[in-house]
């Protein structure tokens, strides 16, 4: 089970809604994993990751770029030049948020950071609702989510998604099953198999009802 972090996991205060570590919980008892995949930096899933006490077992960080299983930090793919990016932005007079691989910059400056990656063909954006993410080209939640199962010995089949943005629907062609919590964008919920009444954490709740509920039926 793989879930979106920002505006899906939790809301704009970051908290985790009453009754969703329950709900994650009662899913892992049956046996299934739960990983969070996220364009935030690495650093901060750690931290996240290390507060919730073992309920994740995993999770991909700065939109595929970098991951963490089983004890280890895993770069997933690195950004070749991105240092020299890094100035171009500065002399652009352009606000950043650097992680590990992927650099972060607000969607007031697209024109700018269209004119600094141009130059860079190893390199490419990706929107995320109010933000511009600067990672290597080719990579995306999708390449994270490629490694994982790998590291799990998973297929397909057996992957489960839900998110809100642009971002998450890179998700979608790995995973038999899609969920789109309320706020979603519609594109978003136009490409989810289940799309939940409820918002934020009490809508990733919902889904891991759902998903609870449809896994009795298959063995009734």
């Amino acid at each position: 089970m793989l879930s979106d972090y920002d505006r899906t996991f939790t809301d704009s205060s970051l908290r985790v809604e009453p009754g969703l570590v329950d709900a994650i919980i009662r899913l892992k008892r049956k046996g299934t994993l739960f990983s969070i995949v996220s364009g935030r930096k690495y650093s901060f899933m750690y931290d996240l990751y290390q507060s919730m006490g073992g309920v994740v077992d995993s999770f991909i960080a700065e939109n595929g770029c970098v991951g963490y299983a089983n004890g280890r930090k895993h770069y997933i793919a690195r950004s070749e030049g991105r240092e020299e990016m890094l100035v171009g932005l500065r002399s652009l007079d352009v606000p950043y948020d650097a992680g590990d691989v992927v650099v972060s910059v607000s969607v007031d400056y697209e024109r700018e950071v269209d004119q600094v990656i141009k130059g860079y063909q190893n390199m490419h954006v990706v929107r995320n609702v109010d933000s511009l993410m600067i990672l290597p080209h080719s990579v995306s939640k999708a390449t994270g989510i490629q490694w994982l199962m790998g590291v799990y010995n998973l297929t397909p089949v057996q992957m489960a998604c839900i998110g809100d943005a642009e971002n998450d629907l890179e998700m979608r062609s790995l995973c038999s099953l899609m969920g789109a919590v309320c706020n979603a964008l519609p594109a978003v919920k136009k490409e989810s198999d289940y799309v939940c009444r409820q918002s934020f954490g009490f809508g990733l709740k919902e889904f891991l009802e759902y998903i609870e509920t449809r896994a009795i039926k298959t063995i009734e």
